[in-house]
């Protein structure tokens, strides 16, 4: 690591660690610009190298210094690797395990930053430990809902004898299976939380799970503080221009609100089975639609061999594929859009609220389940229709589809929810956020006396 020179003498030092996702990454930058719009924080953004070539360092606030969080390098997990974006499901585990063999090069960043404050996130136990033996605050930042957070947290501790008390937000038998073959286990999911410093910061806002947060605050036994919603700035820089003009020249030509956007975020890979069941029913939605598909990385796949065959001809009037990436705000902040179907990754639900487009939610596994529920609560989103065993039913998709975009069926009141709580959450300004820095300024001056 290269040698670090703190050129900084008034401002607190703040080291920030995002787990290695790129929907870890997006609100823990968004986080810093914040802080650092203050003058009061230095922030140090700590990550892999392969992440922080992905961040558009023109733009980056000069309070802001990247460090490189070099991770061992294997014939297994090769250094492009170190990242979840693009990675083989079955390279998962052995990312978190090597994340998790980097106590020594996080110890040096440490000692050789000596930050006034740690924020840290999930899959990192050792963060909080390291800081704390040399007497600096660790406070863990949740990427995720307090909805989610707390229902998961809630059955952590009270083990099947005490039901959540909010009965909008539940499992599926199905979901609950699912969950149980997935190998991060409770210790992992809730490790930040216990390990915190006195307050715990979370990606939401009272407007949207108020009571969600206070709940959390309850089981925790800490100060849970919203410091959102932050979302990802629109794209400025030069890359990918030429294919976004493309798609936004295509949505100018489309009536408002007639466009259904699809995507499942940067890291869940649809089955080819999926696949096939979307595209049906975008075809019987009969609606535009702007459908962004991804593939793991190295995996070269023909589109059209996925598709169900003839499908890219019978839509072409209709329909556009976007693979890898398409500039998602840009798109959702456009008129002709008038719905979003999507996984339910928190930052994809945040990001509707913002642009004011109603959702279409389709969770696949892990939280999204939970979060689509809290959209559904809120009266934000409609959520498709599986049966018992999770199978997707085409006709049925197409028609909450259709219900959402064209406003039928209590699709007219999603839509007019959705814009009464954009509007309220613009309104709000950033008085939330002024308690925030003047927790962190307290924790950390307190600290240093």
């Amino acid at each position: 690591m290269e040698e670090i020179q703190d050129t900084n003498t008034t401002s607190l030092k703040v080291l920030m660690v995002p787990w290695l996702a790129h929907g870890h990454v997006i609100p823990y930058l968004e986080l810093a610009k914040k802080l650092s719009k203050t003058n009061l924080f230095f922030i140090y953004f700590c990550s892999t190298p392969i992440i922080l070539n992905s961040i558009n360092q023109e733009n980056l606030p000069k309070n802001i210094q990247l460090i490189e969080f070099p991770l061992p390098s294997s014939t297994q997990l090769p250094s492009h690797n170190h990242t979840t974006n693009g990675l083989p499901k079955n390279l998962l585990s052995t990312l978190i395990q090597t994340f998790g063999e980097a106590t020594s090069a996080f110890a040096k960043i440490l000692d050789s930053l000596n930050p006034d404050l740690l924020i840290f996130d999930g899959f990192q136990p050792w963060a909080p430990e390291l800081a704390s033996s040399r007497n600096i605050p660790a406070i863990h930042f949740l990427i995720v809902g307090s909805a989610s957070i707390s229902f998961f947290y809630h059955h952590y501790l009270y083990v099947g004898t005490r039901n959540f008390p909010f009965s909008a937000i539940f499992l599926k038998d199905y979901e609950a299976k699912q969950l149980q073959h997935n190998s991060l286990g409770p210790n992992v999911a809730f490790n930040g939380v216990e390990k915190s410093h006195d307050i715990i910061l979370i990606n939401t806002c009272n407007e949207i799970e108020g009571k969600y947060v206070d709940y959390l605050s309850t089981l925790s036994k800490k100060k849970v503080i919203p410091v959102g919603p932050l979302i990802r700035e629109l794209k400025t820089s030069m890359e990918n221009e030429g294919n976004d003009s493309k798609i936004i020249q295509w949505l100018d030509n489309k009536d408002e609100s007639s466009c259904v956007y699809v995507s499942f975020g940067s890291e869940y890979f649809l089955s080819k089975e999926e696949i096939e069941e979307i595209a049906h029913s975008l075809e019987l939605s009969e609606l535009n639609f702007i459908w962004v598909l991804r593939f793991p990385l190295g995996e070269e796949i023909n589109i059209e061999n996925v598709l169900p065959k003839g499908f890219l001809d019978r839509v072409k009037e209709k329909g556009v594929i976007v693979e890898k990436w398409a500039p998602q705000a840009r798109i959702l902040e456009h008129a002709s859009v008038g719905g979003f179907l999507c996984h339910c990754g928190w930052n994809s639900i945040l990001e509707s609220l913002h642009f004011g487009v109603p959702l279409v939610t389709m969770p696949m596994h892990l939280d999204q389940h939970t979060h689509s529920r809290m959209a559904v609560e809120l009266g934000t989103a409609m959520e498709v229709v599986r049966d018992e065993k999770g199978k997707l039913n085409r006709e049925e998709t197409a028609k909450v589809i259709r219900n959402v975009v064209m406003e039928k069926n209590g699709g007219e009141n999603v839509k007019a929810k959705i814009r009464e709580l954009r509007n309220k959450i613009r309104e709000k300004g950033e008085e939330e956020f002024d308690q925030v820095v003047k927790r962190l300024l307290h924790l950390c001056t307190k600290n240093k006396q």
